[in-house]
């Protein structure tokens, strides 16, 4: 299956060609370039027509498109007619039309094995132009196509790289799931290992490379299949070296272990010397003894000699006589102690008391805290009562009796006078008369033919809402059409043959926020009834595309 509409629609974009692309013969799509740049769409296929995509968009309903179209205006398009009719506006119509030609494109790239027919002049000046991003239409064109077998037909096999040209594609907004593909497209990822990095669908990440084909941005070259073993080998990091064997120690150097600890009780001072000089001191030698030329002992204490030729000559200084002392008073003898042979043995080790703590123990530091709001709370107890000792004592109010026969009749309160500066109070407003109530609404056949005659339609509204609060809700009438214009309701008072025919409006509120307004005739006991009077309507309204439709009085809408 080929795709030769899809090629040769991109083929026309890239050659910026001007004219009709027309694909099939009935039904057929017709699309309209200028200099590459796709302009506008038409299509005789019934859902790509402009109503079809009004109702389906919610634009528009069933019923007011059958009204629509059975009263068109000669001459003027059908959304012009819609417009003038107040049910679109023409920023709804711009929306649909920009949505058919959107809608024709992908049908036109949609289609296999059929060429189509390229017409290449000017475009007419009566034809529509509408801005599009043509780029931008035809990938979402390709996005939405749903034929994968076709697809990858076209497209060729998942191992090929993509290589971009040019940076046209970084122009573009992409959506989310593709817009992180154009730093990967650099000739080195295939298109599934591109899928998998990426997190893209793989129809979607094949329409995308084919698009990038078509519109000249990118080129696709087959990658040959490659040994994963070899390829694993040569990207492996080489292995780091060994380093070289540790040196043996040498056994004659090191000593054994009973040798060390042999070593060990050796002494590591010969001290017999100076034994054998303590054992032969004399018990009352006073003098110190030599033991050699560098040591001497005196009280049992080594002292080393300091050489004479070390120490600087010290001169020679006169002793100052000391100031003489003050006299102390004379001592008391002190009592004479006897020592007794008892204390002077050792005492009995149980017998010593044991040595007194003199560890001081942190002073214990007051309630600093607690203290300091006692007193707060005394001060302020006490400045309180002060104030209620100095505050003066009212005296007590005079008893007045009354005598029980006499009636006591209050005063009248007196106005002040406003005081100097003072701001008088505001008048106070006067009473306003009671409106009359304004004059019923006549609500008689003859009244509202004439409101509806002269025009007034807010009147006609008036009378329509009040005949509706007084009739039963149970009774029945017929819905004659559904106007948006003043000018349909007037005329709708000329079909009837009488002067005074039987009619009544409603408001309608749209969907849109427009405001139209329903037509109603009479009103009767039974839908029976009801349709019965339906079939004696004049012809205008008794039409194919607009019959008279039975509503109960309260069942009446006024909003769709």
């Amino acid at each position: 299956m080929t795709r030769m509409a899809l090629q040769d629609l991109f083929q026309r974009h890239r050659e910026k060609a001007t004219g009709l692309w027309k694909l099939g013969q009935e039904p057929s799509r017709t699309i309209f370039f200028e200099a590459g740049d796709i302009v506008f769409a038409q299509s005789t296929f019934p859902s790509d027509r402009l109503t079809h995509l009004l109702v389906e968009r919610g634009k528009l309903t069933q019923t007011q498109l059958d009204y629509a179209l059975a009263n068109l205006r000669p001459g003027i398009s059908i959304g012009k007619n819609l417009i003038e009719m107040g049910f679109i506006t023409q920023r709804d119509l711009l929306d649909v039309a920009r949505a058919q030609v959107e809608r024709v494109v992908s049908g036109a790239l949609a289609t296999p094995d059929e060429m189509p027919h390229f017409d290449g002049r000017d475009l007419d000046a009566n034809v529509v132009r509408l801005p599009f991003d043509t780029p931008e239409l035809l990938l979402n064109g390709l996005l939405g196509l749903k034929d994968r077998e076709g697809l990858l037909e076209l497209l060729g096999p998942l191992n090929q790289v993509v290589v971009l040209q040019g940076r046209r594609l970084m122009e573009m907004t992409l959506p989310a799931d593709l817009a992180k593909l154009p730093p990967l497209l650099d000739g080195t990822h295939t298109l599934l290992e591109l899928s998998r990095e990426s997190l893209a669908e793989p129809l979607r990440l094949g329409a995308f490379a084919l698009f990038l084909r078509e519109m000249g941005w990118a080129r696709l070259h087959e990658m040959p299949p490659l040994d994963r073993g070899a390829l694993d080998m040569a990207l492996a990091p080489e292995p780091e070296a060994l380093s070289g064997p540790l040196p043996e120690p040498d056994l004659d150097t090191v000593p054994s272990l009973f040798s060390t600890i042999h070593a060990a009780a050796k002494p590591t001072t010969n001290l017999e010397h100076l034994s054998e000089a303590f054992d032969a001191l004399p018990e009352t030698e006073p003098e110190p003894l030599r033991l050699d030329s560098d040591f001497a002992v005196e009280t049992g204490q080594a002292i080393l000699p300091t050489p004479t030729s070390e120490l600087p000559e010290q001169p020679e200084f006169e002793m100052l006589p000391a100031p003489p002392e003050p006299e102390a008073p004379p001592l008391e003898p002190e009592p004479a102690v006897t020592i007794l042979p008892s204390t002077l043995t050792d005492p009995d080790p149980m017998e010593i008391p044991p040595a007194p703590d003199f560890t001081e123990e942190p002073p214990k530091r007051p309630l600093t805290g607690l203290l300091v709001v006692v007193g707060l709370l005394v001060v302020v107890g006490a400045v309180y009562g002060w104030k209620r000792l100095r505050r003066p004592k009212a005296p007590p109010a005079p008893v007045t009796t009354v005598p029980p026969a006499v009636t006591v009749k209050a005063p009248e309160p007196k106005t002040p006078s406003p005081e100097k500066g003072a701001v008088e109070p505001p008048p106070a407003p006067e009473a306003k008369p009671t409106p009359v109530p304004p004059k019923e609404v006549e609500i008689g056949a003859k009244d509202r033919a004439d409101a509806l005659r002269k025009g007034d339609i807010a009147r006609a509204v008036r009378q329509g809402e009040r005949m509706v609060a007084e009739l039963p809700k149970n009774q029945w009438t017929l819905r004659l059409e559904i106007a948006c214009q003043p000018e349909t309701l007037v005329r709708a008072v000329a079909l009837f043959d009488t002067a005074s025919p039987d009619l009544w409006l409603l408001p309608l509120s749209l969907r849109d926020g427009r405001g139209c307004y329903q037509v109603f005739y009479a009103h009767f006991p039974t839908k029976e009834a009801a349709e019965a009077a339906g079939r004696k309507l004049p012809a205008a309204f008794r039409s194919e595309g607009n019959k008279p439709k039975p509503f109960k009085i309260g069942e009446i809408v006024t909003r769709l």
